[in-house]
């Protein structure tokens, strides 16, 4: 593809086998990894961005978030803020949105407990609920949903869905059925590189049967649409 243009309101999902350049299309575009060619933010060369001035536009949370050290999940949620303090202290704002956040991923119960202690899934919400307390204007989610059970994955959606149009979202997702039904518009790597850019209204089972290289089928139930695979 030739270039590629996101603005906000939009749920996209970025799709495709291991190894199919997900990880790494998000870890350039948080601007960890190098790159050629041309990146824009809001017109401006990403890299003529300052470091802090990326940190305060975009919030990345990574496929192997990992944070061993003996915080309490309130501390940990509440560092997410700290593009917005001073460097020094964190203000009663930044206690307020962190409440507020912690209830949003329903992980407030949690406030006074060891992450280290946590579960896998809890672990997982306490990192995301960290991530969207940045209040960037992009996030980059690789895997948010990894350990996460059924309920709270449409929980986190519907988080989603109530800042979406403020915001930037990508997600890199492994269940497609989920990714068609909850999410607009349809990032498709292979082999390394951008293969498709689609609206869920431009989904085929032929292209995605090319991405995943399986063969892809649709079935409509009850207005919802279920994907199911099998070997070409």
């Amino acid at each position: 593809m030739d270039g590629l243009d996101i603005g906000k309101g939009e749920l996209i999902a970025v799709l495709g086998n291991n190894g199919s350049g997900k990880s790494t299309f998000l870890n350039v575009m948080s601007g960890l990894l190098e790159f050629t060619g041309s990146y824009r933010i809001n017109g401006r060369p990403f890299k003529e961005l300052a470091q802090a001035e990326s940190a305060r536009l975009i919030g990345f949370l990574p496929q192997e978030a990992a944070l061993n050290m003996p915080f309490d999940a309130f501390y940990v949620v509440l560092t997410g803020r700290f593009i917005h303090s001073d460097g020094r202290m964190y203000s009663r704002g930044d206690i307020a949105c962190t409440e507020k956040v912690m209830k949003r991923f329903d992980v407030f119960h949690l406030k006074d407990r060891l992450f280290n202690a946590l579960s896998g899934g809890e672990k997982q919400r306490v990192l995301l609920a960290r991530v969207m307390n940045m209040d960037t204007d992009i996030f980059l989610l690789d895997e948010p949903f990894s350990g996460i059970d059924i309920l709270h994955q449409i929980k986190i959606v519907d988080v989603f869905r109530r800042i979406q149009s403020e915001k930037i979202i990508m997600v890199v997702i492994h269940d497609l059925s989920f990714a068609i039904h909850h999410f607009s518009r349809f990032l498709l790597f292979r082999d390394g590189r951008l293969l498709y850019d689609m609206k869920r209204d431009d989904l085929s089972t032929v292209r995605l049967s090319e991405v995943f290289g399986v063969r892809v089928g649709f079935v409509e139930q009850d207005n919802r649409m279920f994907v199911y695979t099998e070997e070409m």
